[in-house]
């Protein structure tokens, strides 16, 4: 399939474009970009730096991809972005590169949606099949795993997690990390209300993972435990399912806390 380039668009000699790629008006493509099959550029966008991006995806207008990362110690150094396949970048989305301190690469997985104005800073990783509502905000170093859904003005702190089938609710600002498959909502301090039942449900998780998270939670949000004790308990009663066991070794392995109540 042949490459569609608009006689407006800027494509360095250096980039390398795949079978079927659409560059359309005034977009840019730097040197160092490689873009894969079938990818489409909107009007206005910049892909910059050395970013490597997959099949499929799709860059709707005033995109900015690849740029520099917005962190002071940062002096011109060569540092990564990697964009999976298959994934839908609205207006005006931005991404970043790493940093040299940080790894030196941001990564973005497979088939997920970003809104208009979302905002990936340096050194994140986010997974596949996430969703990032409008003008979703990640800082540095941030993690966001697998069917995570951020929403909109979310503004993560740098160094968070937010785990897998997590639900975020709108406005929320976490600087502690956010339990998988809960949702988590507000702001100064968000609180977290239990497992996103309904939304669990729509992803086709079974009747038995649901209670075994509504269980999981009665003992975290116990008042006469501590975290460590409501965990510790866990194990012993819940431990060995496989939803729960995520949830258990996400709060063993965390650096910053864990939203709860």
């Amino acid at each position: 399939m042949a490459r569609e380039i608009h006689p407006t668009a800027i494509v360095d000699p250096g980039a390398e474009l795949g079978e079927g790629v659409v560059v359309e008006p005034y977009a840019i493509i730097d040197g160092n970009v490689v873009i894969g099959d079938g990818c489409r550029v909107g009007p206005h966008s910049r892909i910059t730096g050395w970013t490597t991006i997959g099949a499929g995806n799709r860059f709707e207008s005033h995109c900015s991809v690849g740029a520099p990362p917005q962190d002071l110690k940062y002096a011109g150094e060569k540092t990564l972005l990697e964009i999976g396949n298959g994934n839908t970048f609205r207006e005006f989305v931005t991404i970043h590169r790493g940093t040299p301190g940080g790894g030196g690469i941001t990564r973005i997985g497979d088939e997920s949606l970003f809104m208009a104005y979302v905002h990936v800073a340096h050194d994140c990783s986010v997974g596949s099949r996430t969703i990032f509502a409008n003008a979703a905000t990640l800082a540095g170093h941030v993690e966001v795993q697998d069917h995570a859904t951020i929403g909109a003005f979310s503004a993560i702190h740098q160094f968070t997690r937010v785990g897998q089938y997590a639900f975020l609710g709108g406005f929320t600002t976490p600087s502690k990390d956010c339990l998988p498959y809960m949702n988590t909502t507000g702001n100064r301090p968000p609180k977290c209300y239990g497992p996103n039942i309904i939304g669990l449900e729509r992803k086709g998780f079974s009747s038995d993972s649901r209670k075994a998270l509504k269980q999981l939670w009665r003992f975290l949000r116990s008042p006469k435990m501590t975290t460590t004790e409501a965990v510790a308990q866990a194990k012993i009663e819940l431990g060995g399912q496989a939803e729960v066991d995520v949830v258990l070794d996400f709060i063993d392995t965390t650096g910053r806390g864990v939203i709860l109540r």
